[in-house]
């Protein structure tokens, strides 16, 4: 389930896993699997909080969601190297 978008999660600057899809279905946003708490703190969160968000986020996907996701998600890392 964790492709190369694994290898991302151990990196130094952990990118955002929101994908410029955000909506929440009252609980999480169903694009990027962040519930509406992990959202608010990740602007203020240390690398290590962020590992284990995006860690925790991408389970919480459908294997339909997450197979967008990953793959806007490494654009998003590429475009940010």
């Amino acid at each position: 389930m964790f492709g190369k978008t694994h290898l991302n999660v151990m990196s130094k600057n952990i990118i955002s896993p929101c994908i410029d899809r955000c909506f929440t279905d009252g609980e999480k946003c169903p694009s990027c699997g962040r519930t509406n708490e992990e959202v608010g703190e990740w602007f203020y969160a240390g690398e290590e909080r962020k590992q284990e968000i995006l860690k925790n986020c991408v389970k919480r996907l459908d294997p339909v969601a997450y197979d967008n996701w990953e793959e806007q998600y490494e654009w998003k890392v590429q475009d940010s190297e």
